[in-house]
């Protein structure tokens, strides 16, 4: 009889163990994951003391409290990471991570919580600077060029007529040098323009014969003017609207080091300057290096909103989009419960507004 008590207790307990055990994640590890962690406002964010903040790190963090998962950090960066995890070095990254079929080839990758499309920072234009503009345009296509000539030639002419006839009538060229010199310089504006006020007028052959030449020559360096300051009026109107990645090729466009907007940009053929970080690329806008910078939305808002106090205008482009989400070495034996505690997560009535939070207010474009 006893010896059935302690089979039929043994049984209970064995199933009271097994029932036990499923309730937990199936396959909790049993040493800390290493999560490869990216300094990238304001995904994470390394502070002063060695703290890590940011709308990803405070995600993860929630999800791995919520699972009963140890981990530690291991600070990375983006051209490093995919080497970690797909050689096992590391076991989950979280930062401004891009989805793509490439990387996806070499990790694997939880549900997206985020989606933004690529963007542009420009510098916001005020009357000021849209003249400023303006006179760039008109040096880089010319007119100041064509100006100095035009004024050049018609001091030559002037003088050239003046010194042909001063001697023949006292009223139209003649008198004091001041007083001929600026008849004639008065003879070859108005000759220039096609005015004509026919009130000054040369007497000698060789005098009409310049005049003549005069004419056909004026007539050409004011249509030069002319094409000249249609052209950069109409590339500074351009200018100042960014709606796609092709208009980028009429600025110098600056773009973070490997990401997926440098090799969406090179694709079209635009040549881009290469910056380290996010922050790096602002800075050389803020002082004029380059005319815009392009990554994810989401951290030009941050570093626009909170690092220069909106200084510039952050200007979607429709074309491209990036799904983010945390990178995972291949196999990772927690991804499927990281994925369910994920999209718990992220489907919550707040988190949109710790998104907000985090990115500050939404773009918006021209």
């Amino acid at each position: 009889m006893s010896r059935h008590l302690f089979l039929f207790a043994f049984i209970i307990w064995s199933f009271l163990a097994n029932g036990f055990c499923a309730d937990a994640p199936a396959s909790a590890p049993s040493a800390p994951l290493r999560v490869a962690v990216i300094d990238r406002p304001p995904f994470s964010m390394k502070g002063k003391n060695g703290e890590w903040t940011g709308v990803c790190v405070e995600l993860w963090e929630r999800i791995a409290s919520s699972l009963g998962l140890t981990f530690e950090y291991q600070e990375t960066d983006l051209d490093q990471v995919f080497g970690l995890l797909a050689d096992g070095k590391a076991d989950l990254a979280i930062s401004a991570i891009g989805v793509s079929a490439e990387r996806e080839r070499e990790v694997d990758f939880t549900q997206s919580f985020l989606s933004f499309p690529a963007a542009a920072a420009v510098n916001r234009h005020s009357g000021s600077a849209h003249f400023t503009q303006f006179l760039t345009e008109m040096a880089q296509h010319g007119v100041t060029s064509v100006i100095l000539v035009m004024l050049g030639t018609l001091m030559l002419f002037s003088f050239l007529l003046w010194l042909v006839e001063r001697g023949v009538h006292s009223s139209h060229f003649g008198g004091k040098p001041i007083h001929g010199f600026g008849s004639a310089l008065w003879f070859a504006a108005v000759t220039m323009t096609t005015v004509g006020y026919g009130d000054k007028t040369p007497q000698t052959a060789v005098g009409r014969f310049l005049a003549f030449l005069w004419m056909f020559f004026g007539i050409l360096l004011v249509s030069a003017f002319t094409g000249a300051f249609a052209s950069s009026l109409t590339v500074s109107r351009l200018h100042s609207d960014v709606n796609r990645i092709s208009d980028l090729s009429r600025f110098r466009t600056g773009v973070l080091e490997g990401s997926l907007g440098h090799s969406a940009l090179s694709a079209v053929g635009i040549s881009v300057d290469s910056f380290p970080t996010p922050e790096a690329g602002m800075s050389a806008l803020a002082m004029g290096q380059i005319g815009a910078f392009v990554t994810n939305e989401a951290t030009l808002r941050y570093l626009n909103h909170f690092k220069y106090d909106d200084r510039f205008q952050i200007v979607p482009l429709s074309t491209t989009k990036t799904s983010f989400a945390m990178a995972a070495r291949p196999n990772l034996p927690v991804l499927r419960d990281i994925n369910i505690a994920l999209i718990a997560d992220t489907t919550r009535v707040d988190w949109e507004n710790d998104v907000q939070r985090w990115l500050g207010p939404p773009a918006q474009s021209n």
